[in-house]
């Protein structure tokens, strides 16, 4: 396939969404947005991952452009690429109209679109908005955004080695799992960045260096010989290229004696950074209910909390 096929498929989503948005067509925005996904401005970085969010997002986009007099949404592509089979990376320009009158500056966005089951979806957008905050209630464009430009696309871009993103997140949980079963806590810090967050049903930590890490790798050691276990496994469920350099993915913890399920599981959300070529822990979000860290024994919970949520409870 070609560049013109690329441009064709990126045109064909820009048209399909913005007539989503301006009919308030939500099933069909849902149906042509990937989630997880990114979404950057020049202030900002916001990791959606739920419809419920995403119809915020939308309802709140949607609100924001017909309270301005918006008639007209017209998105046009510059350049598309494929990266490989199953992504597409280009760029386009934004015009907001009122019948043929401009409502705002044009900006231009960064976008690249994520093949599901032969459905090109929207994965990342970079757009050259000045908004802090997620959702956007009034979308804020720079007086200089006709000469601001989105990052190029990088010229090593995972998603181009057309490797599932799956195989990499487990490769890294099966390295962390490793760390724990060897008691080697050096090794399980080599995968950690410093500082990193970590969070629960009901906390949200920042952990600055390996002395912060060790209350808690300590509790897992304790928890495995309190439970008569031999072994921690971690079982990947899914995960995406939510960009060239992060993974957000999706994992269950167990506690193991032999075949026999000592504890567990614990879901878990994991976001990765690559750097230097290799993976590091960003962000870890627990299924448990425990409000301090580091904690004695872990309590699962139902719920894994959204980084939508997340974003909310620690935004100053």
């Amino acid at each position: 396939m070609t560049g013109d096929d690329a441009k064709a498929i990126y045109q064909e989503t820009l048209d399909v969404l913005s007539g989503a948005v301006m009919c308030g067509d939500t099933d069909m925005a849902l149906a042509r947005i990937k989630l997880p996904h990114l979404l950057r401005t020049l202030s900002s970085e916001t990791i959606v991952e739920t419809k419920d969010d995403l119809i915020t997002e939308l309802a709140t986009f949607v609100a924001a452009l017909k309270g301005q007099g918006t008639t007209n949404l017209v998105r046009l592509v510059v350049d598309a690429e494929f990266l490989s089979d199953n992504y597409i990376a280009g760029h386009h320009m934004t015009h907001t109209l009122r019948d043929a009158t401009p409502v705002m500056a044009s900006y231009a966005s960064r976008m690249v679109l994520a093949r599901d089951k032969n459905v090109w979806k929207v994965l990342e957008v970079d757009s050259m908005l000045n908004n802090l905050h997620w959702p956007i209630y009034i979308p804020r464009v720079r007086q200089d955004a006709a000469n601001k430009t989105p990052p190029p696309r990088p010229q090593n871009d995972i998603r181009s080695q057309g490797i599932d993103p799956l195989t990499f997140y487990q490769r890294f949980i099966d390295a962390l799992s490793l760390a724990n079963n060897q008691n080697d806590f050096e090794l399980y810090c080599s995968h950690l960045m410093f500082p990193h967050s970590s969070h629960t049903e009901a906390s949200d930590t920042i952990i600055s260096c390996p002395e912060d890490v060790r209350p808690f790798f300590d509790m897992l050691q304790e928890t495995l010989r309190a439970k008569g276990c031999d072994r921690l496994e971690r079982r990947g469920e899914s995960a995406e290229f939510i960009s060239n350099d992060l993974i957000c993915g999706y994992h269950s913890t167990e506690m193991m004696a032999g075949d026999v399920l000592r504890f567990g599981p614990v879901r878990s959300r994991m976001v990765l950074q690559r750097i230097a070529g290799r993976w590091h822990l960003k962000s870890v979000t627990y299924s448990l209910q425990n409000s301090t860290f580091p904690y004695n024994e872990p309590v699962p919970s139902d719920a894994l909390v959204t980084l939508r949520t997340i974003q909310e409870r620690t935004r100053l």
